[in-house]
């Protein structure tokens, strides 16, 4: 394995280690700073709009910078925004500092995909995302940790934004990697086709759809997660933050299986089998009493692991290499949508109806990622064989 590789991976480490952090420390943070559950949505929604900005400005950045020095400054905004959050003493300040945290995160993500599935084989795919998995996981393991030893949500953030100033310091060393091996996106040609010639592709809206409602329904078990289990199942605080950490970890541990399941399996197998798990999942979490969810959760998991990796490893496949970098910043900009609307509408339903809706809400959203996965492979099917 290359030095470069290793460093992708610490990369995607660092970009999990926030995105569940704040469904952990929510319970605590919206009761300190007196404000209502669903406040947390309007966060997370500054979030994924910055993300969505920054992934489809990607392309030009890269042409610009190189990725090796967009993935610095992108790292070092996320260290911005989580050092933020550390200082933040009312609403406005955790509003301000999810600016810098999403416009990282975006450029981070869309930059990264496109050069490992360009260069990299689909277990390299599941892999790399596997070790986002690996973030997720620790993020709020760190956080209840902190929160369990009588610590403020505060010090959590803190000792997540020192961990990606350390990586920041790593990516200042390695810059010389990356122009190694980065072609410039001008030089490979891919931009000669038009937004509008890239959405009218057969099969791209289904694409985006479905990337809209997995990442949709992956944010909002991060985002509400720990809440439905202390609101509607009634667990203690710091257990339900265990729970929760056990998604993540199915999901870190589902990709690594997935990875080696790509030397024997297809992807598209495997993207039906890990979808038809989601769902099992969700179902268990709809049924399960207490601290039993602990197995919807942890099936829930092991579902979403390989949706996200096969379907950008499948991107080149379903619509060429010729488009592949501007439908994979549309795929990531677009999923983003689903971070922005669907956590923050699920909490205004959770307000109205009560946390005990959660589990259904999430087997509305996977039902259309299912459907949206099979229209799109039939289109695909109709425009390879026509």
């Amino acid at each position: 394995m290359n030095k470069l590789l290793i460093i992708i991976y610490f990369v995607f480490i660092s970009l999990g280690l926030p995105d569940s952090v704040l469904g952990t420390a929510w319970p605590t943070m919206h009761q300190e700073l007196h404000l209502v559950t669903s406040a947390a949505g309007l966060i997370a929604m500054v979030v994924s709009v910055c993300t969505i900005l920054s992934s489809l400005q990607t392309i030009p950045l890269i042409e610009r910078f190189g990725i090796g020095k967009l993935v610095l400054f992108s790292v070092l905004a996320t260290a911005i925004g989580l050092l933020g959050y550390s200082t933040a003493n009312y609403y406005w300040m955790l509003l301000l500092f999810a600016i810098p945290l999403g416009l990282g995160a975006g450029a981070i993500d869309t930059s990264v995909n496109d050069y490992v599935d360009l260069h990299y084989k689909a277990h390299h795919m599941n892999w790399l995302h596997a070790f986002w998995g690996i973030g997720a996981t620790v993020g709020p393991i760190i956080m209840g940790i902190l929160l369990s030893n009588s610590l403020s949500w505060r010090m959590g953030y803190l000792v997540l934004g020192i961990i990606q100033l350390l990586l920041v310091l790593l990516l200042t060393r390695s810059i010389p990697l990356w122009k190694k091996v980065h072609v410039p996106v001008a030089e490979t040609g891919k931009r000669t086709t038009t937004l509008r010639q890239v959405i009218t592709k057969p099969g791209v809206i289904f694409s985006l759809l479905a990337f809209i409602f997995y990442v949709g329904t992956e944010a909002s078990i991060g985002l509400w997660g720990s809440t439905f289990l202390v609101n509607a199942k009634g667990i203690h605080v710091n257990t339900a933050a265990f729970i929760t950490s056990t998604y993540y970890a199915s999901i870190t541990i589902g990709r690594l299986i997935a990875g080696f399941m790509t030397f024997r399996f297809g992807n598209r197998f495997i993207l039906y089998v890990s979808e038809t798990l989601l769902v099992i999942g969700v179902v268990l979490l709809m049924i399960l009493p207490g601290q039993y969810s602990l197995v919807g959760f942890a099936l829930t998991g092991l579902g979403s692991a390989a949706i996200f990796p096969t379907m950008l490893q499948e991107t080149p496949r379903r619509f060429g290499t010729d488009v592949s970098t501007q439908v994979m910043s549309l795929q990531v900009g677009l999923a983003y949508v689903g971070t922005t609307c669907l956590p923050p509408l699920l909490g205004v339903i959770s307000q109205y109806f009560g946390m005990a809706i959660f589990p259904y809400i999430l087997g509305i959203f996977s039902f259309i990622l299912f459907a949206a996965t099979i229209l799109l492979e039939k289109g695909v099917r109709q425009t390879h064989t026509s």
